[in-house]
């Protein structure tokens, strides 16, 4: 199992999948940007890609690229209070810090 979904995460993914369910979108995890603070990702609803691997845990399945599980590892789901509203956090398993932004952290092109 390449990601774990506490039980806070699989009630709202499940509550988020029921408002989609109509329209076929599954929940995926995509990234987002990479920084010097690592690697972001989002749970997002879209119809996944031919070549997204499907994990399950219990009676949730996320879908998720396999270059993406390859890079970080696999994936921990779990929910936090963000100001008044309940968000999803994604973390890798394996953080990276390596960024795309090499104007702005001044990083040399040979790293």
């Amino acid at each position: 199992m390449n990601i774990t979904i506490s039980e806070s995460a699989r009630r709202y993914i499940k509550r988020k999948q029921e408002f989609y369910r109509y329209q076929s979108r599954k929940p995926h995890i995509i990234l987002v940007a990479k920084s010097c603070k690592g690697a972001e990702f989002r749970l997002v609803y879209g119809l996944p890609a031919a070549d997204d691997i499907v994990q399950s845990q219990g009676d949730c399945e996320i879908y998720v690229s396999k270059s993406l599980l390859d890079e970080y590892g696999g994936f921990s789901l779990d929910t936090e209070l963000f100001f008044f509203a309940q968000r999803l956090l994604v973390q890798p398993l394996e953080q990276t810090y390596a960024c795309d932004c090499k104007q702005k952290c001044k990083i040399k092109e040979d790293r």
